[in-house]
């Protein structure tokens, strides 16, 4: 979670796609990366992000058996 900028609307679902940045600088690979890990782990990534309010990323993973 932070409280930076946040992410547009209109950017909400391209966050995850690899090589986009709304950035100068960067390779637009980090959360594409990210999201490709924790599916290939059985889990999921949710993002919530309001503009001017920042964005909260949740990881969730299987229970793991005993």
């Amino acid at each position: 979670r932070d409280n930076g900028c946040g992410i547009s609307d209109e950017n909400h679902e391209m966050v995850f796609e690899p090589f986009f940045t709304t950035r100068k600088t960067g390779t637009g690979l980090g959360l594409a990366t990210v999201r490709r890990i924790i599916q290939n782990h059985g889990g999921t990534i949710r993002l919530d992000s309001f503009e001017g309010r920042g964005t909260e990323l949740e990881l969730m993973f299987p229970s793991l058996p005993n």
